[in-house]
């Protein structure tokens, strides 16, 4: 699947501006991950919480694909509003770099954790929850 041996078993983010539009501005549509909902309560009792809209993959069928970094610090800008989501992969990426893969066919699993994103020293701020 992956050629390069740097890229072989990395974690892949794809980074989303402040208005959930991918920062190169191809304006693809993405399915969020998002916490499931007990009345007017999220449910944070257990990691599973996390799902898929409709488990959704964005597929790009008449470009290279969309890109994926493993250093999200190459990209991203503190207190920009932008948006970390770590990837899952369904297909063979179409070009590769170091560090940078772009694939036909990939959905958003969750939204990274600042336990994600500790190594490469990002960490936000957790915005509490509005009833």
């Amino acid at each position: 699947m992956i050629q390069l041996t740097e890229n072989q078993s990395k974690t892949w983010f794809k980074i989303m501006g402040p208005d959930n539009q991918p920062i190169d501005g191809s304006k693809e549509t993405w399915s969020f991950p998002f916490r499931q909902a007990k009345g007017k309560a999220m449910n944070f009792s257990e990691h599973r919480g996390w799902c898929i809209h409709k488990d959704a993959w964005v597929t790009m069928p008449h470009i290279q694909g969309t890109w994926l970094i493993t250093d999200p610090n190459d990209v991203y800008i503190p207190n920009s509003g932008m948006r970390i989501f770590i990837a899952e992969l369904m297909a063979t990426p179409t070009h590769e770099l170091p560090g940078m893969i772009w694939v036909p066919k990939v959905r958003l699993v969750r939204e990274a954790t600042n336990l994600d994103l500790k190594r490469f020293g990002i960490f936000r701020t957790i915005k509490p929850i509005e009833e």
